[in-house]
């Protein structure tokens, strides 16, 4: 064979190498919702689909904030109890008579205060994110349950339809052809996604996430940038956990927390749509949808949360392993 044909060779399988090193773990997901479709035909039915994006709403408007704090290299592990809270705001509101304006304007302002918290704490104060944001999702959970004597349910759909009715229409009616949550759903990724590629914030948060010392040396407000994300974070929690009040028609402390998980693994799953192994936020697009397509088959299948948990914490361990691995080549 001569030396030609053996460089052909190596650079093919070279070339093979780097497309399942870069795509491998798509590939990957992809065959995991094939089975799925292959032993249940109704995995991928328009009715289910549509249920899916409804169910993957929720998490992927709340790991999109968790991405934008995480690309800076940050943490927000409060997202969940803020959106715990939010929710329980809302449907406490819509109990005791509020107008709706305020039952969706209220939680969002509670959001945004929580974020403002953070953004004080870790980035001019310097509490590391993990340390701060874990207490303040302490602190909050333990006013839910004051709030609630104990964790006594809010429940919204045994009240008068009239009541409700236009309360609980953002989680389950339809705008247009669409449902609505679906609908909110995109708005908020279309805005997110415009301010992280095409404004000077996505510059700055790229620079603080790529190298602190270099941005602050540019010029860059680094506290502003960094604490910003957090507030971001905390209006969208805020968003999420009104979404699921809406959608669900029941509010109680702690009913949001299994979506801190839920997040996480969107978020490092959106690595996997990245060569480099980056955070963005059409990778979380991504691994949102694909934790709502695993949820959703895997209770078709019968099995219950324990599964979904290992998985979604695998694939995170997953897309750890293999982001490091890209960073390194």
């Amino acid at each position: 064979m001569s030396n030609s044909s053996i460089s052909k060779s190596q650079a093919s399988s070279a070339s093979a190498i780097g497309f399942l090193r870069d795509y491998g773990a798509i590939l990957g997901m992809i065959v995991v919702l094939g089975i799925f479709w292959y032993l249940k035909p109704a995995f991928l039915t328009a009715g289910n689909i549509e249920n899916v994006f409804r169910q993957s709403a929720i998490v992927m408007i709340m790991a999109l904030g968790l991405t934008i704090v995480m690309k800076m290299r940050g943490v927000d592990l409060s997202i969940a109890q803020t959106a715990d809270a939010a929710g329980l705001i809302a449907a406490m509101l819509i109990i005791a008579g509020y107008p709706v304006w305020m039952a969706f304007a209220i939680p969002l302002l509670f959001g945004l205060v929580v974020g403002l918290v953070n953004a004080a704490l870790m980035a001019y104060v310097g509490v590391p994110a993990i340390i701060g944001t874990l207490g303040m999702m302490f602190v909050i959970r333990s006013g839910e349950l004051m709030a609630t004597n104990g964790a006594e349910p809010q429940i919204l759909f045994t009240l008068p339809r009239g009541v409700t009715r236009n309360f609980l229409w953002l989680g389950q009616r339809d705008f247009g052809p669409f449902a609505a949550l679906i609908v909110l759903a995109i708005v908020v990724f279309l805005i997110v996604f415009i301010i992280m590629r095409y404004t000077r914030f996505a510059r700055y948060a790229k620079a603080v996430g790529s190298n602190v010392r270099a941005a602050f040396l540019a010029g860059i407000d680094i506290r502003m940038t960094f604490g910003s994300g957090f507030v971001i974070a905390g209006v969208l929690a805020a968003l999420a956990g009104v979404a699921l009040v809406s959608r669900t028609g029941i509010a109680m402390p702690r009913g949001a927390e299994p979506f801190l998980l839920d997040a996480f693994a969107a978020a490092y799953l959106g690595t996997l749509a990245s060569r480099q192994g980056e955070m963005s936020i059409t990778g979380t697009l991504v691994g949102a949808l694909f934790i709502g397509f695993l949820s959703n088959g895997l209770t078709l299948l019968g099995l219950g949360a324990p599964y979904r948990y290992a998985l979604n914490g695998g694939f995170i361990l997953l897309a750890m392993a293999i982001g490091a691995l890209k960073r390194k080549t």
